[in-house]
């Protein structure tokens, strides 16, 4: 078999093609070692391509790929195991995840009969640390840690140690302990080592488990200590409860274990509710989707799915679902139960479950999803005694089959991927072009957010985002294929684009090595797009809706865009879809989103707090308290804005209330604040339209959702006679359908792609709709 090895957990970028015999021998087909501390991103795809060149392969002949999980820096270890795990769904080949410093230990010990000694394996950390981990080679076993710590303590615990140490501190005087027989100065994985290690835990044919990369260490993010609410604040008749709105579902970690705990406990009282280490067992568990319902940092339920057999015959089994009291009878245990039932059918296996005779409700929610009573197991719940149904739902039939259009005849069909911030979301489009048109039409938009893990923090934290989109890029893409094969019978497109900037670093770099790995696999042109432009081409996009398509143009010959998020606010020139744009005006301080967040906080209201606002706004009144419009006067630069002051007036406001006694209801707080804000950003965009003469104002980012912003939009736009649009408010936040729009337009108007070294740019100019071939920005 011929297995693909990746590893970019140290400064060095490898990669390789190994063949396997049926004995078990390694035979090196081709490798590339790059010393390269910060170019993992762009290196490391092509360099697999040049290894499958030199072994005269192709990707479809690979039957494995093995990489290595860490410890290591977190942004570059992201990069080699979102490649791996993106290869693997491209391919339909079982991915493998071994430590780093595993298969350093095992590099080169390729025969039968490797060395029987433990190792000491140790690498940088940064900080004055180490990452070290005490291996036996010949089992592919972890002794002891992985840890990182100060350098004392493995020098402490292991004073006669024999030692492989990477390059980083081998090379720093003074290091390494006279004591310790230091066997490599250079150590790393290496393709033969990864395999090595990965073989010795069993077959490579074996499926994969999910990648889990070892951190070791806790994001940088300190949860703010919760100030109370002011006195002067009236929540008199508002109903916080919908205002907060339908919460929303993520995937469970390991630091919402207690939280399941307790919930179980109210909820399985006398039926030995699990532990929080049991929790935490599940959750991490290879094979498991442990999913949470959150509203304002807080679970208020979860579901938990488990697979077991092989994954061309899986079974599923669901183990728990729990909503807290209060959050019962409300429906939104369908809201944790559809991701899971839809999971097990697409891959087409049964689902079983056990649940109390007694529990009417539960039976009932069961057989509307199709599940039947299969038998009543006597005493299943103890100590209470209780009897349990088991139910089983039948595997999905599989889809009809259809006749795939091929390649190159017909409408192209693009993928786009989309990881800016804290939405993963894919995309798939249908591209036709014919009698001069360019109708770009939706079939996919997968996303799954992060949002509820920043909650707590009252803001996205880029650490735990770039965590969160290594996690879920794989399911969001497997759903869009699922989609896409439903669709028209194909599981490949024809292109694959990602984001590339603007946004943060770390997320960045996961979506688009996602896509490099998925266009090499596929063996198709990768489209490194500006977000910000996809938030403009959206606006072109057929959604299958035949009243809405029927006004959908085929381009934004002239427009002015305002787009409005937690980080962006902008007003924009277009002169096209995909053509460079203009920047008339941006934030010089808060985005217009992140004043909503810091405002929600101050009254309370959780993050994000842009949706409740608009809530509680809606019964108040806008007029009420005349907060300062920033920058409106003649004087000030025209398209510019900045929020950092109203922010700070509506702090004083309730501080001056609070020290004379005052009320001030906050719904009317809520209006007023809400109008200061959509008062200066419709004012700004449309006096753009006019001055520039341009005749549309495309509203776009997740702010654009907001119900007074659009409302106020359409009356100014009227009156000054622009046309707004306004997209579908699935399409208004960031999600990968947007980017895959932006590249169909580039590949109908001949664009070439961006090839498979282009970087990825934090702070891309709006002037750069695309990334050149190789091209680096900043």
């Amino acid at each position: 078999m011929h297995v693909l090895a990746v590893d970019t957990s140290t400064s060095h970028v490898v990669a390789g093609v190994v063949e396997v015999s049926s004995t078990g021998a390694l035979r090196v087909l081709a490798e590339r070692t790059e010393l390269n501390p910060r170019g993992h991103m762009e290196v490391l795809t092509p360099n697999i391509v040049d290894c499958l060149a030199e072994a005269g392969l192709t990707p479809g002949n690979l039957d494995a790929v093995v990489v290595g999980t860490g410890p290591g820096p977190f942004t570059g270890l992201r990069v080699g195991m979102a490649t791996a795990a993106a290869f693997g769904e491209a391919l339909g080949v079982p991915v493998h995840g071994v430590e780093s410093h595993v298969a350093t230990a095992c590099a080169g010990s390729g025969s039968a009969d490797p060395t029987p000694d433990t190792v000491l394996v140790v690498s940088d950390a940064r900080r004055r640390e180490w990452y070290w981990t005490v291996v036996d080679p010949t089992a592919a076993r972890i002794v002891d840690g992985p840890e990182v710590t100060a350098p004392d303590v493995p020098a402490g615990q292991y004073p006669q140690a024999r030692v492989l140490a990477a390059r980083e501190i081998a090379a720093t005087p003074g290091q390494i302990p006279k004591s310790w027989d230091l066997l490599a100065t250079d150590a790393h994985p290496t393709p033969s080592g990864l395999v090595t290690a990965a073989l010795r835990r069993g077959p490579l044919s074996r499926p994969g488990v999910p990648l889990r990369a070892l951190y070791l260490r806790r994001p940088d993010a300190v949860e703010p200590t919760r100030k109370p609410v002011s006195e002067a604040l009236d929540f008199h008749g508002v109903d916080l409860d919908s205002a907060a709105g339908t919460p929303v579902v993520a995937k469970l970690t390991e630091e919402d274990a207690a939280a399941c705990a307790v919930i179980e406990e109210s909820v399985f009282t006398g039926d030995s509710p699990w532990s929080a280490a049991a929790f935490r067992s599940e959750i991490t568990a290879p094979h498991t989707r442990y999913l949470g319902l959150f509203r304002d940092g807080d679970l208020l339920g979860f579901a938990g799915l488990a697979m077991a057999g092989p994954v061309s015959d899986p079974e599923f089994e669901i183990h728990t679902i729990a909503l807290t009291p209060e959050a019962q009878g409300r429906g939104w245990s369908m809201l944790l139960m559809d991701p899971l039932i839809e999971l097990a059918d697409r891959h087409r296996g049964p689902v079983f479950l056990e649940v109390r005779t007694d529990n009417e409700p539960a039976v009932g929610l069961y057989r509307r999803y199709g599940f039947d009573i299969i038998g009543t197991r006597r005493g299943y719940y103890q100590p209470s005694g209780a009897d349990a149904y088991t139910m089983v739902r039948p595997a999905a039939a599989p889809a009809a089959p259809t006749s795939p259009a091929s390649a190159g005849s017909g409408p192209q069909i693009v993928l786009g991927i989309e990881s800016s911030c804290d939405e993963t979301g894919v995309g798939i489009v249908e591209l036709a072009t014919g009698d001069g048109h360019t109708t770009v039409t939706q079939i996919s938009n997968r996303v799954a957010s992060s949002m509820e893990q920043h909650a707590r923090f009252g803001g996205v934290v880029p650490e735990i985002a770039s965590r969160a989109h290594l996690e879920s890029v794989v399911p969001t893409l497997q759903a869009a294929r699922a989609d896409l094969a439903a669709h028209s019978g194909r599981t490949r497109p024809d292109a694959v684009a990602a984001t590339v900037g603007p946004g943060l670093a770390g997320a960045l770099l996961v979506g688009a090595a996602a896509a490099k790995a998925c266009a090499a696999a596929w063996e198709v042109p990768f489209y490194g797009v500006n977000h910000l432009g996809g938030h403009v081409a959206v606006d072109t996009l057929h959604t299958g809706d035949p009243g809405r398509d029927a006004t959908v143009p085929d381009d934004l010959p002239h427009a002015v865009a305002l787009l409005v998020s937690g980080g962006h606010t902008q007003i924009l020139e277009v002169r096209g879809v995909g053509r460079p744009m203009v920047e008339l005006g941006s934030t010089l301080d808060d985005a217009a989103g992140e004043a909503y967040d810091k405002v929600a906080r101050l009254l309370g209201l959780g993050y994000p707090g842009g949706p409740v606002i608009d809530r509680l706004a809606a019964s108040g009144d806008g007029r009420a308290i005349a907060f300062p419009r920033g920058l409106s006067k003649s004087s000030d630069p025209a398209y510019d804005f900045s929020f950092s002051g109203l922010k700070t007036a509506v702090a004083r406001y309730v501080e001056q209330a609070a020290r004379r006694g005052e009320v001030i209801p906050v719904a009317d707080l809520c209006a007023s604040f809400q109008e200061a804000v959509v008062d200066v950003l419709t004012a700004k965009a449309v006096q753009a339209c006019r001055d520039t003469g341009a005749t549309v104002l495309l509203l776009g980012g997740g702010v654009s959702a907001n119900r007074r912003l659009r409302d106020l939009a359409a009356a100014r736009c009227a009156d000054a006679g622009v046309t707004l649009h306004v997209p579908p408010l699935p399409l208004c936040t960031d999600n990968g359908v947007m980017i895959a729009t932006l590249a169909a337009h580039l590949i109908a108007a001949g664009a070439a792609p961006s090839g498979l070294r282009a970087a990825t740019d934090p702070s891309m100019d709006v002037e750069t709709p695309l990334l050149a071939d190789g091209a680096v920005e900043g």
